[in-house]
Parts: C-alpha cells; structure tokens; sequence
C-alpha cells in the first residue's frame, strides 16, 4: 500500500484531485466551487497559498452528497459577478428573470418579492428549465453566427478585389487626366510657337525696313559730300534728303512705339486649376453589398405618429420634404414655419431647430454632416449639422427650386413643373432636361427626387405621369405607372434594391422592386403625403403629411 494510503479506494467516496495524480489516495475534506475538484486537507492548504485563488469558495466534507458517485459535483454555481468580481452568481431573481450575486440582489433587486438561493432550491429550479433544449438552441444560433462570419469573410475577399479593381479605374482614371494635359500642353505649346513666329517675322521685317533706311542715308551721305562745291547739286541732294529723313525719322519712332507689341509671356487660365482644387477626390466611392438585396416585401412591424410640433412655431407644420442622418436623426423641412428641424424619433423630441430665409421645401445629404435645402425663393442653401445647425453658403439660380438630390458632385433639382436641371457644387448648369431623344416632353408636374440603390440612376416622382427614371446623365430611361400611384410626391429607396412613393389625396405607400420595375405591394394608406424617407439601419419609413403637426413612422420587417 503506497503512503498515505488509507484503505480501499472503494471505502472513499471522494478523493482528492491532487493526490490522486500523484497515485496517492486519500479522502477529500473540501471541494473547490471555482475549480470544481476535491482537496485533502493538506492541498487545501496549498491551494489557499496562491492570492489568484485565496477568494475561492469551499464546501466543507459534510455538505458532500455521499450517496454521488466519485464523479458527482455539488449544485453549486461556478460562474462569478461582473460587476463583482469576487461573488459568485448563486441568487436567482423570478421578478427579472435574472441570476445575480448576493450584492446585486441588495442593490439592484431590494424590491423584488420573488428572490430564491439557486444552491438551496435547485431542485426546484431546475424543474422550469431544459439546459438540453437550450444547449441546442445555443449551437444553432453559433452556427448561424458562424455561417454569417463565414459571409462576411468572403465579402472581405470581395472587397478586397473591388478595391484593387477600384485602384486600378483610379490610376486609369489619372492616365486619362494626364493625356488631356498633355493634349492641352501640346496645344498651348503649339499656340506659343505660332505667337513666337508672329512676332519674330514682325522683327524680322522692322528690321530689314530699319536697314534698307540705313543705306539710304548711307547713300544720301556720300552725296551730300560729293556735292560740296556744286552748289546746284548740293541744294538738289539736300531737298531729296530731306524727304528721306523724314521717312525714316517715322520709321524709327514707329520701331521704339510698337516694340512692346512683340512680347511673349504665358498667362495661365487660373479657372483650371480653381475647378481643380475645389475638387477633393476624382470622383466618389460607393460600397455595395450585393448580400443585403431584398426582394420580399416589408411588414410593418409597428407604426405611430410623431409630434413635430415646436413652441415657437406660429403656424399649423407642412413638412414638404424630409431625410435621414446616417446616426438616424430626421431633419424636416417645415415650410409654413420657415424652419429645418431636426428630430430624434427615438426619444420623439426636436433635436435642433435652424430658422431660414425663405420656406424650405426638400432636403437632400451632400455628406455625412452637410445638406442641401431648396426654398421658395429659388435659392439652394447648403447646411451643416455639429453642435448647432448653421447655414454655409447658397447657390441663387433662375428657376423654381423643388426636389432635390445629390450624387458624384452633381445636384439634380426639379422646378415643380416641366425642367429638371443638374448643377455642379459650385452653381455651374450642367443640364437642363425636358425632353427625351425624341422630343417628347417627359415631365408634367415633377416633385420629389431619389437616386436609386445602386447610385446609377435617377428617380422623379411626377403629380401626373407616375415615376419617371433617367441615368445620372439626364437620359430619359422609363416611365413607371400603376392604378396605385396618386398624385405622386414623395420618393425614396432602401438602399436595398427598393423604392417606395407616396402621393396626395387618399394615396398608398407602394414598395416596388427596383430590378423588375414591378410593384410588390402596398405598405399603407397614406392621405396627402408630401414625402418619404427611409433609414437603413432602423427599417424605418417615415412619411410627412400636408398641414399637419404630425408625421407617420413604420417600423418594419
């Protein structure tokens, strides 16, 4: 029998851990709760010895259930508090459903009328739940998890040759900027050496006239000289003389007033390199993710009205047009109060107000914290959202200003009637667009505008003809109509391969597919709605309602 060996091992019904390892048997006095073995009395001692287990729990020999086998382990919770870091989680609280340490039931759950001891009344909680069923539960919500990992990875690699293929279009891009200056330096170089040559073969004559006068009175000299003592030739070579030297007298005054005229010096067009410098990249960069495409149709999870009212508001609200922040903030552009609000939905309160020159009627993102607004006085004014929402500068134009959208450095806005126009930032028309290749006038009543999900084209929510597509180049694509489609005003999409629009009167919410150009279905009965918006991350469809202090917000799935 080896030391310390006390007996058969089928008289000890639980052995120390660490004795057994080293082929010694001998009876367990304490079990460790943290490190769930038994000790001997001596090991515990050891164990006791190390500050990162000097807080561990034991149970005494006595609370043992002697009737478990050798590999039984008392009911008794491992897991410790976060917030507590040396408590263990052994209080279970029926009112919260929550487990806790004893601190936080003090703290957290002093009111609470349904508090049990999980050691002291297992039995009776375990009766309540299944660890088996929720085990399989928690494996398939990890494999689920691990599956969208495996997604998102792949998407990475995807990215990953987007972005080479991205830097590849910008470096073409730039070889291509560089040919046009080459071709515009040849042609300045080209146009120097004409204005060069100009001007040399200029001199060049002056020259030669200034020399052949130079004879001439070299010749006249050698008569006058000759002359002396000729009175008569002498008189003869002075009058033709004289005529000469008035000649190129002229000539010579002539050459010193018109020498300046031959100067060459180059004069760059500073136009070019403003336009340049008011550029901050050589285009946009759009991230698509062909994974987050939906192409079912949405429920409405929930919807309500948000007051949009504010104190100092002296008029009934007529939210005209409306948009998302990316953090989900919801500005308004509230015409009869001349205002812009900004609102946050989850807490259903005016965030920010900004007071305007003129009434606002749509609004559109340039950047993650800049807008453009169109008012009624044919004015874009741009505004930036930090602190405090402040105006920047404006772009005063000569048409009606009424929808509003923005892509690559461009601004599409509607006249509420038959135009639409592109403009860069700086207020320059790009296009006008009324009608398509064939003449035909392709507007009637146009309202609001949308770029669509992929940011390749243009939709135009149209009072009379329904909605109406075009590239970002002005070119008339389709038109979409349905028996839905009423008075259409408000236009948006999901960024997801969806468009929504709402009309005047009694309209509907319609949700069309942006692939099939086909209706899905209908969302809701809307009656005169001015706009809608839609926020990605929240699936979040606000619509804004003629002359009211309320707009509508579905939550959907």
């Amino acid at each position: 029998m080896a030391d310390g060996d006390i007996g058969s091992d089928e008289f000890i019904n639980f052995k120390c851990c660490l004795c057994e390892k080293k082929n010694v048997t001998k009876e367990a006095d304490i079990y460790c709760v943290e490190c769930q073995e038994y000790y001997c009395t001596p090991c515990t001692d050891l164990h006791k010895l190390f500050s990162s287990m000097s807080t561990h729990q034991f149970i005494d020999k006595s609370s043992f259930n002697t009737v478990s086998l050798h590999t039984s382990l008392p009911s008794f919770p491992v897991e410790k508090c976060e917030a507590h870091k040396t408590k263990l989680l052994d209080m279970y609280c029926a009112d919260h459903d929550d487990v806790a340490c004893a601190t936080c039931i003090a703290i957290k759950h002093r009111t609470c009328q349904h508090i049990h001891s999980i050691p002291d009344e297992v039995d009776d909680l375990c009766k309540e739940i299944d660890a088996d069923k929720t085990n399989i539960e928690v494996i398939r919500i990890k494999t689920k998890i691990e599956e969208a990992e495996r997604a998102k990875k792949l998407l990475i690699k995807e990215l990953n040759a987007q972005k080479e293929k991205a830097t590849e279009s910008i470096r073409q891009f730039r070889k291509e900027m560089e040919e046009i200056l080459d071709t515009l330096e040849k042609a300045t170089l080209k146009y120097l050496e004409e204005k060069y040559k100009n001007g040399k073969e200029k001199l060049e004559n002056e020259i030669k006239n200034l020399h052949r006068h130079i004879d001439e009175l070299k010749l006249l000299s050698q008569k006058l000289t000759k002359s002396v003592g000729n009175k008569a030739q002498e008189f003869v070579a002075v009058k033709t003389s004289r005529k000469q030297i008035d000649a190129a007298s002229e000539t010579e005054a002539e050459s010193v007033t018109n020498s300046s005229d031959v100067k060459v010096e180059f004069i760059a067009d500073s136009t070019i390199k403003d336009a340049l410098q008011d550029f901050k990249t050589f285009g946009s960069i759009s991230v698509s993710n062909t994974e987050n495409i939906r192409e079912k149709m949405y429920v409405v999870k929930s919807k309500k009205q948000v007051n949009i009212k504010h104190q100092n508001d002296k008029e009934t609200c007529n939210v005209i047009g409306s948009c998302f922040t990316d953090d989900g903030l919801l500005f308004l552009a509230d015409h009869n109060n001349k205002t812009l609000k900004l609102i946050d939905l989850s807490s259903e309160s005016i965030k920010d107000k900004l007071n305007l020159e003129a009434s606002p009627l749509r609004i559109c993102q340039i950047s993650k914290n800049d807008f453009a607004v169109s008012l009624n006085n044919q004015t874009i004014q741009f505004v930036t959202m930090g602190n405090k929402l402040i105006t920047n500068k404006q772009l005063k134009l000569d048409h009606n200003c009424y929808g509003l959208a923005y892509k690559d450095n461009k601004l599409f806005i509607s006249d509420s009637n038959t135009a639409l126009y592109i403009y860069d930032m700086n207020g320059t028309l790009l296009q006008k667009i009324t009608t398509d290749k064939q003449g035909n006038a392709i507007f009637k009543y146009n309202r609001d505008i949308s770029v669509s999900s992929d940011g390749k084209m243009i939709y135009v929510a149209d009072y009379d003809k329904g909605l109406i597509v075009l590239d970002l180049e002005g070119n008339y694509k389709a038109t979409i109509t349905d028996p839905d489609f009423i008075n259409l005003h408000g236009v948006c999409t999901d960024k997801r391969g969806n468009i929504f629009v709402c009309g005047w009167g009694q309209s509907k919410i319609v949700q069309i597919n942006e692939k099939t150009i086909e209706k899905m279905g209908i969302l809701g009965n809307v009656y005169c709605g001015y706009s809608c918006s839609f926020h990605l991350k929240h699936n979040r469809l606000v619509v804004t309602i003629s002359g009211s202090d309320t707009i509508e917000v579905y939550d959907l799935l």
